[in-house]
């Protein structure tokens, strides 16, 4: 789905247009924040006498966690369904169509907009842990759900931080940071309109990439990379 720069401009004006004037981008940021670690530190105070096996359930949560990354961002963002259009509207119409590869940063901090999920969204996301928060803690695993919970949402956390820090200009102290310049570029290739529909679906780590042999290889990164 290639587009000229002029339809771009035309999109960027007329999201700016939209963007409503009580709009505040580091609240965008910071609410959602705020509400990812009042659940975390709720699940920390609901520890009690954590055994050594149950510490080992936190990395196998963020492999798990991982998965659902990969598999949501290729199948409910990047797939129009029926069901949930505006997923795919909001996600490949409109933040791809602004930010191709090659042109990434965002130009003001009102484009958080534009790459920030809705903050009704992280509430929900986060509430999709509670059915398997409630079943482990009932089955008797009262920590193991509490982990289950914390590493949910501080997963969804880390995607939103590192997201915006792919957005934001390579040249900010964030963005010349070396972890940033080299997932930056990763999803950088993502965003190249030939590859998105299938390659460098993650958007914190890469491994589930890496698993299921989704990576671009080197000639097509350089390819989407490539200044126009």
């Amino acid at each position: 789905m290639e587009t000229s720069s002029r339809e771009r401009e035309e999109l960027r004006a007329s999201r700016i247009k939209e963007r409503p004037s009580w709009y505040s981008p580091l609240g965008h940021l910071l609410a959602p924040t705020a509400f990812g670690l009042g659940i975390s530190a709720l699940g920390v105070l609901l520890l009690e006498d954590v055994r050594p096996w149950e510490w080992l359930t936190i990395p196998g949560f963020w492999i798990f966690s991982n998965f659902i990354e990969w598999h949501a961002h290729r199948d409910l963002l990047h797939t129009r369904s029926k069901r949930a259009p505006i997923l795919y509207e909001g996600h490949t119409l409109n933040h791809h169509m602004i930010f191709p590869a090659h042109d990434m940063a965002v130009r003001e901090r009102g484009e958080w907009r534009e790459v920030l999920l809705p903050p009704l969204a992280v509430v929900m996301l986060v509430g999709l842990l509670v059915p398997v928060f409630a079943a482990l803690w009932f089955a008797g695993l009262p920590n193991v759900a509490c982990f289950y919970m914390i590493t949910g949402a501080l997963y969804v956390l880390s995607y939103e931080w590192l997201h915006l820090s792919y957005h934001l200009h390579p040249k900010s102290w964030v963005g010349r940071r070396a972890l940033i310049r080299f997932l930056r570029r990763h999803h950088s290739v993502h965003h190249d309109p030939k590859l998105m529909q299938r390659w460098n679906m993650n958007v914190t780590v890469p491994l589930w990439d890496w698993v299921r042999g989704t990576v671009a290889d080197k000639d097509a990164a350089e390819e989407a990379l490539r200044p126009r």
